[in-house]
């Protein structure tokens, strides 16, 4: 077998180098699934025609191809196509709009979609392909009349380029840039939530097949998708319920009405004593950053990384499924989803000065027994897995909810990124004596980001601060800027000033910790600032 993998690597090569195209991902990293596993899951009935199931194609959709594909639906009544930032490497994001007219309506509820985030995930970009196809055909021009579908179909394309999970400039996992932007990539995303205010956002990702799974259990992973809301502290109650109770469902009946399979989202690592792990409670990728704008925010991922083209069909079906069902969710719902943001916009800004705000957070330990495929007889194995569950936060810290923050004329690059959320900051014209509390840092060492699973691979790390608030009445200088939280993105807000979260902006040096003795650079003011 090994000697037949290597002759099929070698023709390959050879096939690249004589058409002069390059590979996308190596063909020698793949770890195909066995045939016991391989049979259980069968093709679909349905065929597609992006590039990647081009049969001389041997690598995925490449990035002048999907433009390519995308220009070809300039000049449909529903299309606008715009170019919305560029990558690291020089590469253009294109954002598609699909709408009456191709112009947005502001009085319709709006769905967004995000694919291929991680550069070695390539199902959701084919997929965006096809339903970019779909939708944008006559059949759907009523549909589109009642619906604003915003589009981003290559979030990451320097990470499509090389077949690899991060950018390629700063090599950053940009799901987890969407607080801090620090990329082009995330920074694009940004503009495009801030410019449309969608009211449900679907994250479009692939998990792994095999390898730790193999390495740990001998077992493969057993279901096509995996689905997850927003999860993380500080959400309004209504929108979170509106994805658990009508969004997340209208998704699974549409996959089980296909065939395919589906489960909460888990992941793990290789080592042995590895929890399995939901998605992340922390507000930082674009699902929990999704929610924290409001919106119904839910992550969909197949069954696909690491086995190259294997089950492609599948996998790219399944998301356009899962897409197909929201659309239509989106649509019923309508002028009442509406309103649902529109209340969650009021209720957020309404809570500034009141209650307690959620500093940090973290998953619910549990024991569950999780259903893998045999690696050698292609059955179903339970095995008994300590559980780390994200539908149930575990508050760690937290504190009373100030009505805002107060940033020293200093933290310019703060406000910009702020700004560059959609976040309000005011400057502060004049100087006024206000009640605040300032942040006394107890203890400050380098330390890693954390998941459900450990230690998240971060260059350079962050700052881990301890600190408590001391109450005091002071007079803030002119000159400085002011961030309310009576406004629709608070909890965006406060997961980037609050200090001792581990997504906050003195986490990642973005604001200093002041030398003892140095002016305050961050305050938290506890009473409305005057006009």
């Amino acid at each position: 077998m090994r000697a037949v993998r290597c002759v099929r690597f070698v023709a390959v090569a050879l096939l690249l180098a004589a058409t002069g195209a390059r590979a996308q991902f190596d063909l020698a990293k793949v770890h195909p699934e066995p045939p016991p596993v391989h049979a259980r899951f069968a093709a679909p009935a349905v065929q597609f025609d992006t590039p990647a199931f081009d049969p001389w194609q041997i690598d995925f959709t490449r990035h002048a191809q999907m433009m390519a594909r995308l220009q070809a639906l300039v000049g449909r009544p529903s299309v606008h196509l715009e170019i919305v930032g560029v990558s690291g490497q020089g590469r253009a994001l294109p954002l598609v709009l699909l709408a009456r007219g191709g112009r947005w309506q502001a009085d319709k509820p709006t769905l967004m979609l995000v694919a291929h985030q991680h550069g070695n995930e390539p199902a959701p970009g084919e997929a965006i392909l096809v339903l970019l196809e779909r939708w944008s055909a006559p059949a759907y021009a009523d549909l589109l009349r009642r619906v604003n579908v915003v589009v981003l179909p290559r979030a990451n394309p320097d990470g499509a380029a090389l077949f690899k999970r991060a950018t390629a400039v700063g090599d950053i996992d940009m799901n987890r840039d969407h607080l801090l932007l620090r990329t082009p990539e995330a920074r694009a995303v940004a503009r495009v939530a801030a410019r449309y205010r969608p009211q449900v956002v679907l994250d479009m990702h692939e998990f792994t097949a095999g390898e730790r799974w193999v390495t740990r259990f001998g077992a493969w992973t057993k279901y096509d998708v995996l689905l997850q809301a927003a999860t993380t502290g500080n959400l309004d109650a209504g929108v979170y319920q509106a994805g658990m109770d009508d969004f997340l469902p209208a998704i699974r009946r549409a996959v089980q009405a296909e065939g395919l399979s589906d489960f909460w989202y888990h992941t793990t690592t290789a080592k042995p004593d590895a929890p399995v792990a939901m998605g992340g409670v922390q507000p930082d990728t674009w699902r929990n950053i999704g929610g924290l704008r409001n919106a119904v925010s839910i992550l969909h991922e197949t069954r696909g990384y690491g086995i190259g083209k294997q089950n492609l069909a599948r996998r790219v079906q399944s998301h356009v499924v899962a897409a197909q069902a929201l659309l239509e969710q989106v649509a019923q719902q309508g002028p009442a989803l509406v309103a649902l943001a529109r209340r969650a916009d009021r209720a957020v800004a309404g809570q500034a000065c009141k209650g307690s705000v959620v500093v940090a957070a973290q998953q619910t330990p549990e024991k569950r027994e999780l259903t893998l495929i045999d690696a050698k007889t292609g059955e179903d194995r339970a095995v008994p897995v300590d559980w780390r569950s994200a539908l149930k936060l575990q508050v760690t810290r937290e504190r009373a909810r100030p009505c805002g923050y107060w940033l020293a004329a200093s933290e310019g690059a703060a406000v910009r990124t702020l700004r560059l959320l959609g976040v309000q900051v005011k400057p502060v014209a004049s100087a006024r004596p206000i009640r605040v509390e300032r942040y006394d840092f107890k203890s400050i060492e380098a330390g890693q980001r954390q998941d459900g699973r450990g230690a998240i691979q971060d260059q350079g790390g962050i700052v881990k601060a301890q600190v408590d608030v001391q109450p005091l009445r002071q007079r803030l200088p002119a000159g400085g800027w002011y961030v309310s939280l009576a406004q629709p993105l608070a909890g965006l807000v406060t997961a980037a000033l609050e200090p001792d979260s581990q997504s906050s902006y003195v986490a990642a040096r973005l604001i200093a910790v002041p030398r003892p003795g140095a002016p305050d650079r961050l305050l938290r003011v506890m009473q409305p600032l005057p006009r």
